[in-house]
């Protein structure tokens, strides 16, 4: 007899415990209980009990949730727009770079000429009368007859048309 009243106290255990674990689950309704007691219900649409707490709560977590995806999607696509235009700069920086290469060739070749340019006149100044090339030279910008006078090799023919500068200045 103790025997028997243990199996039902087991069964019925088994039960309230099934039945609090589908209730705190969600799943405890009238298709659930019939599906436990082997019955079958009509198809019917389960409403939400009226006044659950939880219901508003459910229902802005969705609203966040699509939110959400949508911000997401919007990222994605100002992501893919950056990228694309981060493409684009990479491209145009590197045709500046080597137009800049470019250029920066061009300018050292131009130096070199007119370095050339410079040492030629240098020459030229140098071998002729001091006098002469003072008269010349005073006519020109000061950066050139600076750039020229540095080109000369020796220095006693630049004193000379430098001194013959300074007294035709000193005359005038």
């Amino acid at each position: 007899m103790k025997f028997l009243i243990y199996i039902v106290a087991a069964a019925v255990g088994f039960c309230a415990v099934t039945a609090a674990t589908l209730y705190f689950k969600g799943a405890l309704n009238k298709e659930t209980l019939a599906s436990l007691m082997g019955k079958e219900t009509e198809e019917e649409e389960i409403a939400p009990p009226i006044g659950d707490p939880l219901l508003p709560l459910a229902t802005a977590l969705k609203e966040k949730e699509k939110q959400i995806a949508q911000r997401a999607q919007e990222l994605k696509v100002e992501e893919d727009r950056i990228k694309q235009e981060w493409t684009v700069l990479e491209a145009e920086r590197k045709t500046l770079e080597g137009k800049l290469k470019e250029m920066q060739t061009q300018l050292a070749a131009l130096d070199q000429e007119e370095m050339t340019r410079l040492t030629e006149l240098a020459k030229t100044y140098q071998e002729m009368n001091s006098q002469t090339a003072a008269r010349i030279l005073e006519q020109m910008p000061v950066d050139d007859v600076v750039k020229i006078l540095r080109q000369i090799t020796k220095a006693k023919d630049r004193a000379k048309i430098v001194e013959n500068m300074r007294n035709s200045l000193a005359i005038s």
